[in-house]
């Protein structure tokens, strides 16, 4: 039994951090979910032993976390075997992340139990940097971060804006990794709790930060608002390019353009459209929607043709006639194209019905209308703080979002994806304005307040403000350099560690 015991401390942290995510919401159980892994590691005798810990750690996560891919992939027409097995390959992969932080843990090892808990939170928080960069060049799937399980809790996500969510998950990786290593210890139970002291520090000085920052922004009001309605028709996903569904499908679109009527904006879902809007037919039918709405203008989602296929975002004005437009820049790997095509074209299709896309340019100009310098980014996009970064660095003075959630059913992924627009609006400090085709869609103000929300499965259409401020955050023009002091940092202790 006392060998037992320990092996089941990463599958503690495993069940800790997936009861910290949506739909569960247990945020505040984040801060000790690495106790259990991080007293693993410390007390593993071998690197194999620690690596394969972490590497169960995160199998088991990951497998909780990304469950719906299973019932995505069977409401798609693929098999159950496959479909269990394209779940288990993909927490098997994702579990590498844990296993290369908890080898870098193991090695920490040497550098005593004083910096181990220091040093391991600043691996983390270059861990998850690190996933997102690859991400854009590599296959890979960075919905995790440890500090999106703090989304609800408004003081403690205001370091984003200074630091991005890598500061807040180092910190929440910081008090967990204290825990375990005093527990690791042999010390007396008073002596561990006067040893907790900085975690307790930390977290107390991101409050104290946090509810400065809310104090500030309830005194602030807006330099302008742009009044937004946001469509969201909840069309079934399966349903989309049935041709005999695209009369019905349509008709629900002008309904709901009308109800937009006298909103500056109308934000329509990701591929509202069920036709290719390069096709004249299709093309004429938005313009006559568009115009008639009686909206100041309208924001698009729609698959486009032309020098290669695009996930697109059109801007129209109250004419219907479009004045800018947007390509997807992060496409979804297997729903929007294949990675590896020339190894895996052969036995792998995309999910998505429509076949296979091309990215967008990496730098396309911002969107603007009535003098608002809009971002523009379609789904899976928020993910990427990099992009939002990029965009606001370029003067983007709101973010638009539209995404269509429907692949992923009544499910946890659309509030994990949610959550994730939560961050970028406060790393940015700006709001985001976010219509999903079947939910959740809402606006975000620069602060991480959720201040306008449809319910999943909803068909809706939302009026909401969506407020420009004049204030500006650290993290977008700031945060690589504080990004590469945290890798110039974690290099050299690695370094350390391995000549020791």
């Amino acid at each position: 039994m006392k060998k037992v015991l320990p092996s089941l401390l990463p599958a503690l942290t495993a069940l800790l951090l997936v009861l910290s995510y949506p739909k569960f919401d247990m945020g505040w159980l984040a801060w000790l979910a690495l106790a259990p892994l991080s007293y693993y590691l410390l007390k593993s005798r071998s690197l194999k032993a620690a690596a394969l810990g972490g590497a169960g750690a995160g199998f088991l996560f990951y497998l909780g976390l990304l469950y719906w891919i299973y019932p995505t992939l069977r409401a798609g027409g693929v098999g159950a075997f496959v479909s269990a097995l394209g779940l288990v390959l993909l927490a098997l992969l994702m579990s590498l992340e844990f296993l290369a932080v908890s080898a870098y843990g193991f090695y920490l090892k040497r550098a005593g139990p004083g910096v181990w808990p220091y040093a391991f939170a600043l691996g983390w928080a270059a861990l998850e940097y690190v996933k997102v960069l690859l991400s854009g060049k590599l296959v890979w799937f960075p919905w995790f971060m440890l500090g999106y399980t703090q989304w609800d809790y408004k003081p403690m996500i205001q370091i984003a804006s200074v630091t991005g969510v890598y500061g807040l998950s180092a910190a929440v990786c910081f008090t967990g990794a204290l825990a375990g290593s005093l527990f690791a210890r042999d010390l007396k139970p008073a002596a561990r709790l006067l040893r907790l002291l900085p975690a307790a520090a930390v977290a107390a000085g991101l409050f104290l930060f946090g509810w400065a920052e809310l104090r500030k922004a309830d005194s602030l009001r807006p330099v302008r608002e742009l009044k937004v309605a946001l469509l969201q028709p909840s069309i079934d996903q399966y349903a989309k390019w049935d041709e005999a569904q695209a009369g019905k499908i349509l008709a629900l679109m002008a309904l709901q353009a009308a109800q937009a009527g006298g909103a500056d904006l109308a934000v329509w879902p990701e591929n509202a459209l069920p036709c290719w809007i390069n096709d004249s037919a299709c093309r004429g039918w938005l313009r006559r929607a568009a115009s008639s709405s009686g909206v100041g203008g309208s924001f698009v989602g729609s698959v486009s043709r032309g020098e290669g296929k695009h996930v697109s975002a059109f801007l129209l004005d109250g004419s219907g006639a479009i004045i800018a437009s947007y390509d997807k820049r992060q496409l979804v790997p297997f729903g929007e194209y294949v990675p590896l095509r020339g190894l895996l074209g052969k036995f792998i299709k995309p999910v998505g019905e429509l076949g296979e896309f091309e990215p967008g340019a990496p730098n396309q100009p911002l969107m603007t209308f009535r003098g608002y310098k809009i971002g523009a980014t379609l789904c899976y996009e928020s993910i990427f703080p990099y992009l939002f970064a990029g965009d606001t660095r370029a003067g983007a003075e709101l973010f638009v979002n539209i995404t269509n959630d429907g692949w992923y059913l009544d499910t946890a992924a659309p509030y994990q994806h949610f959550i994730a627009s939560v961050f970028r609006a406060v790393e940015n400090r700006r709001t985001v304005v976010r219509a999903a085709n079947n939910g959740i869609s809402g606006v975000i103000d620069p602060w991480g307040r959720v201040t306008a929300v449809t319910a999943l499965d909803e068909c809706t259409v939302l009026r909401a403000s969506a407020p420009v401020y004049a204030v500006r955050a650290l993290f977008p023009f700031y945060g690589r350099w504080l990004a590469a002091g945290v890798l110039l940092a974690v290099s050299a202790f690695l370094l350390a560690m391995l000549l020791i």
